[in-house]
């Protein structure tokens, strides 16, 4: 009988997602599934150039097309990418001109981190480039490696712009590990990263409250600035894995403006398939200036299009979408508190206490709660459910020996609220 972990592989091995470090691009049963965009073209072709470090019979060639200025592929691996010691990784390259860079970039469920290799030094010639990521925040949950020669030049799609990758390695170097957060978010903790990423103008810091007063008085609250002539500017947030929509589809969030009548935009997004329409977004009017009030976002609308998927990863924020910004006092914006709601009119309530405890050999999650479980479900951080019970009692134990080693999040369902956790298979 196949176990859990054979089934996977044997899937993710006919879709061509088995490859691990080191890629070498030798196997002739491996897909190695590369997504091109923005012009690149990526192809495993028998190495034209055998010489030097490099005597390999196949490598990968990226060719930026005509115009094109971020042009690259991305290759999708069989699981997660563990940065927890390998943090320095190595890859032979092929240039036909001297002085190019080639950007790194890891990307899929958690933050997206890159980094700009030194200048290739001699065209014609493989080299081996070194990218050493100890230093820097990184996570365990990207499984997405992105290839850009020449970034931010354009391309011609002749010979000059056609490189040549082989060999890509990863070793020992150590740094931090980014722990993202999952709703709700309160911005207090000290330990998780809360990672922005701000775009077209906007400026998010997380500072103390300034305002600790009405609703809220908590200690921190993010501040996001609209800078002078700015009209879409705006931040994203990385959670720490896809978020839940099946069961609630009402958001609130707690704001102080400057000025009444604004409104704020809240959009996810982040799942694969939100190139075809995946995100999706609604917006409510700040009823009040110079107060924290609480807005509601509600995505059960029948005239949401798209409607709302449980893959996206990422909470977009837009204060006054459209509208110009100055930078000063009116285009400034402060909030907190995002948290899912039951419904319109119903009255605010806690969650149950959940505490979970894992067995030292990872083999066994053991579940209390102060009501009864009516469900638990354990989702990879990719979106997959990998395992479900329903235990209909406030204890239940989980045989998680079958799960691959990686980062997982348990929803526990009661009636109407739902809990979610993170832990880690080793």
């Amino acid at each position: 009988m196949k176990t859990f972990a054979t089934v996977v592989f044997c899937l993710l091995f006919s879709l061509g997602f088995a490859q691990n470090f080191p890629l070498d691009f030798e196997s002739t049963t491996i897909n190695y599934p590369f997504t091109d965009f923005d012009g690149g073209v990526a192809t495993k072709i028998p190495n034209p150039q055998i010489s030097g470090i490099n005597t390999s019979a196949t490598v990968m060639q990226l060719v930026k097309g005509p115009g094109k200025v971020w042009a690259g592929s991305k290759i999708t691996m069989a699981a997660p990418i563990d940065f927890t010691t390998k943090r320095i990784f190595k890859i032979k390259v092929f240039s036909p001109v001297a002085g190019i860079k080639l950007l790194l970039k890891f990307e899929g469920a958690g933050g997206s981190f890159q980094k700009l290799s030194s200048p290739i030094t001699t065209a014609n010639v493989w080299e081996e480039l070194t990218f050493d990521f100890s230093a820097d925040a990184v996570n365990n949950v990207n499984n997405q490696v992105v290839f850009m020669f020449d970034f931010g030049t354009q391309g011609d799609g002749s010979p000059n712009s056609t490189y040549l990758f082989d060999d890509v390695t990863q070793s020992i170097g150590t740094g931090p590990i980014l722990d993202l957060p999952v709703l709700p978010l309160n911005f207090e903790s000290s330990s998780l990263s809360y990672s922005f990423s701000d775009f077209g103008g906007g400026a998010t810091t997380i500072l103390p409250n300034p305002y600790p007063t009405g609703i809220n008085t908590s200690s921190k609250v993010v501040r996001m600035i609209k800078n002078p002539g700015e009209t879409f500017a705006g931040s994203v947030i990385q959670m720490a894995g896809p978020i839940d929509f099946s069961t609630n589809k009402i958001v609130k969030v707690k704001v102080w403006a400057p000025v009444a009548g604004k409104k704020l935009l809240l959009k996810f997004e982040g799942s694969p398939t939100d190139f075809d329409g995946g995100a999706f977004e609604t917006d409510a009017i700040i009823p009040k200036a110079n107060e924290w009030v609480e807005l509601t976002f509600d995505y059960n609308s029948p005239t949401l299009f798209p409607p709302v998927n449980n893959n996206d990863n990422k909470i977009v924020f837009f204060f006054d979408f459209g509208a110009q910004g100055d930078g000063g006092p009116n285009s400034t914006y402060y909030f907190d508190d995002v948290a899912f709601s039951t419904s319109l009119s119903a009255p605010s309530f806690s969650i149950p206490e959940v505490t979970i405890y894992l067995s030292p050999a990872s083999n066994q999650l053991t579940i209390e709660a102060n009501e009864m479980i009516q469900k638990l479900s354990i989702h990879n951080l990719i979106g997959q459910e990998v395992l479900t019970k329903c235990p209909k009692s406030t204890k239940a134990i989980l045989q998680i020996q079958e799960l691959p080693k990686g980062v997982y999040l348990l929803t526990t369902t009661f009636e109407g609220k739902n809990s979610t956790s993170k832990f880690i298979k080793e």
